[in-house]
């Protein structure tokens, strides 16, 4: 009796010695050198990454996912600057741009809150960390959707407050919020078309060029009388005009809507380590035909040159510089007050 229970033991321990032997360390999943099974590319984007430790590869497995939308939103950045350089001059080709190009991260950074690390493995013998990142489709699209449809919903309102609008500004105003909706609109279709398995996202009802024009037809009907004092005047008073008709408004110094007022107030020129350099303050006042001041803004200046003849025309270049690619936002700010 004793003989036989001894007699099962061992075969009992013999048994679990083959099994344990016969076991496949971890073996490599199908997603390091292809698609994964369990997370299809129909129901999920996805990004690789490997590296010496466990975190620098889930970094990478992100920054892989993320390339996915960075290429698409720079594809439709460049698709929009194109389009905006055939509807509006140099200045306002310049402003969309900055606005696009500061969008990019942005929206990339919140399209991809939903990213997981869903799997990793460690190969030994390179001593090498994999991991994959993946992104709901589904759950993504239902996010950017209601995201279009808020930002749909806001220019629509906007469009509705500015037809029952009086003042041309204001409803300049109005047009331009509908405006920088719509540009944030196409980041974000952008990345609905990476996450949409079909690529179609869900195409805009408003033309951005359409608004564009409604915008500049609206600015041309609002009159402006430049005038400039202080420090520079003259050459200040060329500039401002410049730049308002730049901006799209009209200048008639008899009959206008508003008076613009501009001045430098400049510190003394201070010599130093050889350099002149020149400090100032250049301020703007809107003011409507009952005399009353709509805004005021200000900006700092401040040039530099080894020739002090060069000092007071670089600090004009500079004021031409900023009321160029400020203005219009400047005084469309303004248009809240009215």
């Amino acid at each position: 009796m004793q003989f036989s229970v001894t007699l099962v033991l061992l075969s009992i321990l013999f048994t679990s010695a083959c099994s344990f032997n016969s076991v496949v360390p971890n073996a490599q999943p199908d997603w390091v050198n292809g698609q994964s099974k369990k997370y299809p590319s129909l129901l999920y984007l996805s990004g690789q990454g490997s590296a010496i430790t466990s975190d620098d590869a889930k970094d990478r497995a992100r920054s892989d996912l993320a390339k996915q939308f960075e290429v698409s939103l720079k594809e439709s950045s460049q698709q929009s600057q194109t389009f905006t350089s055939e509807q509006a001059n140099g200045d306002t080709l310049n402003l969309l741009n900055q606005q696009i190009s500061r969008q990019l991260f942005t929206y990339t950074s919140r399209t991809l809150q939903g990213v997981e690390i869903a799997d990793q493995w460690y190969e030994p013998d390179q001593n090498t960390h994999y991991a994959l990142a993946v992104l709901s489709r589904n759950k993504t699209r239902q996010r950017l959707e209601q995201t279009l449809q808020k930002i749909d919903q806001q220019s629509d309102q906007r469009l509705l407050q500015a037809e029952n609008e009086s003042s041309h500004l204001k409803r300049a105003k109005l047009v331009q919020i509908a405006i920088n909706a719509q540009q944030k609109r196409i980041i974000m279709q952008s990345s609905l078309q990476v996450v949409d398995p079909s690529g179609l996202g869900s195409p805009a009802k408003l033309s951005l060029a359409e608004l564009i024009r409604s915008r500049d037809a609206l600015l041309k009907k609002v009159i402006i009388q430049p005038i400039a004092s202080g420090d520079e005047s003259n050459e200040l008073l060329k500039v401002a005009s410049g730049a308002l008709a730049g901006a799209g408004f009209s200048i008639n110094n008899n009959d206008f809507n508003y008076q613009f007022k501009i001045q430098t107030l400049l510190d003394p020129v201070i010599k130093k380590n050889g350099w002149f350099w020149l400090r100032g303050t250049m301020e703007i006042n809107l003011i409507d035909s009952d005399g009353n001041s709509i805004g005021v803004h200000r900006w700092p200046l401040k040039v530099s040159s080894i020739d002090l003849k060069r000092t007071q025309p670089r600090l004009i270049t500079e004021a031409n510089r900023l009321l160029k690619e400020e203005l219009r936002d400047v005084l469309l700010g303004f248009a809240v007050k009215i």
